[in-house]
């Protein structure tokens, strides 16, 4: 739930950010609902998998699941979703570090 809430903090950054670029450089609106809409939906489907994963174990755990296969690809989708959102936002840190420290 923590990496959650930090890819949660980290969105909202960006498009901070975004807005205060797109104030500078006149940036489209649809390219900022693009991009906004991308990352609402990104964040979104991470959460379903985590709460599906969630209930998946806790359903197993009380025995109304039966079915371990359901539970284990449920909780191994949930961690490749998060993997994946994890090495996103790094991959963007990357990138803003870099846009950051270039000379003009």
């Amino acid at each position: 739930m923590a990496e959650i809430n930090a890819l949660n903090q980290l969105y909202s950054n960006a498009l901070t950010q975004l807005n205060g670029a797109s104030q500078k450089a006149e940036l489209p609106k649809e390219d900022t609902d693009a991009f906004n809409n991308v990352l609402s939906n990104a964040l979104q489907s991470l959460e379903q998998k985590q709460a599906e994963s969630t209930q998946a174990v806790e359903s197993l755990v009380d025995g109304t699941a039966d079915d371990l296969h359901t539970v284990m690809m449920k909780t191994t989708e949930a961690q490749i979703s998060l993997d994946v959102a994890v090495q996103f936002r790094n991959r963007a840190l990357e990138a803003y570090n870099e846009i950051k420290n270039m000379q003009f």
